[in-house]
């Protein structure tokens, strides 16, 4: 991971396409593609050290809930606004930690 940035950015275009996900395609591909995000955050993580786990733990929590927008994941009980919320905030926190 080149940069970690482009990445967090990318995550933002994902929580605006999950919302408006309506095919069976767009939501695979925006599953994929949060997936894809995710291992390499986690790469960066397990084999560089590259961030510590808070970091780790807001692109999971983003990704969950990106999931869930979609249907793929659980969204234990919570309405679809509701991970868009949540998806926001966690990506707001990650770029916070990222830009330091």
């Amino acid at each position: 991971m080149n940069d970690p940035m482009l990445l967090v950015e990318r995550l933002g275009d994902l929580i605006h396409l999950a919302k408006d996900a309506e095919t069976g395609f767009e939501k695979a591909a925006v599953y994929a593609a949060a997936s894809c995000v995710a291992t390499e955050f986690n790469t960066a993580y397990t084999e560089k050290q590259q961030f510590d786990s808070y970091v780790l733990e807001k692109v999971m929590e983003s990704v969950w809930s990106i999931n869930a927008i979609v249907g793929y994941d659980v969204t234990n009980a919570h309405p679809k606004e509701q991970h868009v919320s949540w998806a926001i905030g966690s990506l707001n926190a990650l770029r916070g930690l990222i830009e330091k």
